[in-house]
């Protein structure tokens, strides 16, 4: 049973699909030798049941709580189920080299990704038809947004919290900016810095798993990015207004 919970939640903490979950999981049952292996795999949380050669049965939740994107973890687990299915692998070293990857850190520190969503922002905004000035501008901007992100997660901040304020700082900032240098392309910064908090990979696991049938993920999937979506916008929104409190018809 705990490389089976083990293997499922490394994958859905880290971005992955729950179809991915439901088939790692059943593959790698049935490699161990277990008969009518039923997973059943929600965003919160993994259903699994088997039968023993016994003819014992055993059924047991695992409860999803934390949430991120590490594909590479992903990818890891797909290659150890794979060597299970092989059978390279017994259940004890399939645990032992799952509990080293779970416990394994991050492949890129927190300035690399805070460089990442600088870089990827600034070339958001050429892309939108800024020029070199606000390619810097989006690139503070989104470094300032991830390192102020990274400060709140410390405090165990929900990622509600983290996207509406996301949204406010990438509207507010560039809009500042503004005032002391006019010649900034406010919409071409502020789209760029937005870009990097958008829920891509949840609404695409939401399209692939509604795809697939597994209409329960897909839907929730789907309100999950709506709402990162919303709130991104209920921030840019309420950060335009407190500039226009503040500045008048500057812009």
């Amino acid at each position: 049973m705990e490389p089976l919970q083990l293997a499922g939640k490394i994958i859905m903490e880290n971005g992955g699909e729950t179809f991915r979950v439901e088939e790692t999981v059943t593959r790698m049952g049935y490699a161990f030798g277990l008969r009518q292996v039923e997973t059943f795999a929600v965003p919160s949380g993994i259903f699994l049941s088997y039968e023993r050669a016994d003819g014992s049965t055993e059924t047991a939740v695992q409860r999803v709580r934390r949430r991120g994107t590490n594909l590479i973890k992903v990818n890891e687990v797909n290659c150890i189920s794979r060597q299970v299915e092989r059978g390279e692998l017994t259940w004890d070293q399939a645990l032992e080299q799952l509990e080293n990857l779970q416990k394994s850190p991050r492949t890129y520190g927190p300035w690399t990704l805070m460089l990442a969503a600088a870089v990827s922002s600034g070339s958001f905004a050429v892309m939108f038809g800024g020029g070199p000035w606000d390619a810097l501008c989006g690139f503070l901007v989104a470094g300032l947004v991830r390192w102020i992100g990274r400060l709140l997660s410390r405090f165990q901040m929900h990622e509600v919290v983290n996207s509406f304020l996301g949204g406010f700082l990438s509207t507010l900032v560039p809009m500042l900016m503004y005032v002391w240098f006019p010649f900034v392309l406010v919409d071409t910064v502020v789209g760029g810095a937005l870009m990097p908090l958008l829920p891509g990979l949840a609404m695409t696991n939401a399209v692939q798993d509604t795809i697939r049938g597994d209409y329960v993920a897909g839907v929730a999937h789907g309100v999950y990015a709506v709402l990162m979506a919303v709130l991104l916008a209920g921030g840019s929104i309420a950060a335009s207004f407190v500039f226009h409190g503040l500045f008048g018809g500057v812009i």
